[in-house]
């Protein structure tokens, strides 16, 4: 049987597999991995691991649990809190701040997915309060995410960006970035202006927006410092 047929009905595997059970997708396929390499492939032990992307690994780990510290000790919902307050009571911006807000934390470090899961319970809840429809503020929080998954920073950037410099295809980085950017942008623009943002706007409709969690709206110092080393991280990879 090929070798390359049972390799993608073994990943098809792991996905169903992932996606009905609580088994963690990625230990099926490592399992999968060396059943293949070594079952099928007459590969060694040490041949199938070194295959493995330990240090694309380290990268995507580091960087998710850098922003899931963030999350924890409210630093995420915090700032989006501040950024709703830039509405002054606008209907028809908040989507368009939560757009912007799902596009800067997909960019700077957590990827798409984590950033559409991050901000969609604060988003909801906002437009609720808000009475924006729930379908329209939907749209440019995964727009917005979307726009920013291809950040060198971002998980899904560094995978695209590591295979492609392995097929020659180096310094593209940003331009990829940019032009994912550009696209997802002008997607979730129209999907504004289409399903309800326009009329947000044309009728100056205001209500109360989410506010942060009892008291000071002030950054604590826990966040400062996570916001500080955020910056950090970023000015270290674009310097060195």
């Amino acid at each position: 049987m090929d070798l390359a047929f049972v390799s993608l009905t073994a990943l098809l595997a792991a996905i169903l597999i992932g996606s009905f059970t609580a088994v963690n997708i990625g230990l099926i396929s490592i399992a999968l991995a060396f059943l293949v390499g070594t079952g099928l492939g007459d590969m060694r032990p040490g041949a199938v691991i070194a295959g493995f992307p330990s240090s694309l690994f380290v990268t995507l780990l580091g960087v998710t649990f850098l922003f899931s510290q963030a999350r924890e000790n409210g630093t995420l919902e915090r700032v989006a809190a501040v950024a709703t307050r830039l509405a002054r009571g606008r209907t028809g911006m908040i989507p368009l701040i939560f757009f912007g807000l799902a596009l800067v934390f997909a960019s700077v470090g957590p990827g798409n997915i984590a950033a559409v899961a991050l901000l969609a319970p604060i988003a909801m809840a906002a437009a609720g309060r808000a009475a924006v429809p729930a379908f329209l503020m939907a749209i440019m929080v995964c727009t917005g995410a979307n726009a920013g998954a291809l950040s060198p920073f971002a998980p899904t950037g560094i995978i695209a960006n590591d295979l492609m410099a392995k097929i020659g295809l180096e310094d593209v980085a940003w331009r990829n970035y940019f032009n994912s950017l550009v696209a997802q942008s002008f997607v979730g623009i129209a999907g504004y202006l289409l399903f309800g943002g326009a009329h947000l706007l044309a009728s100056g409709a205001t209500a109360p927006v989410v506010e942060p969690h009892a008291g000071s709206a002030a950054l604590d110092g826990k966040q400062k410092l996570t916001i500080a080393v955020i910056c950090l991280l970023i000015a270290a990879v674009l310097v060195f």
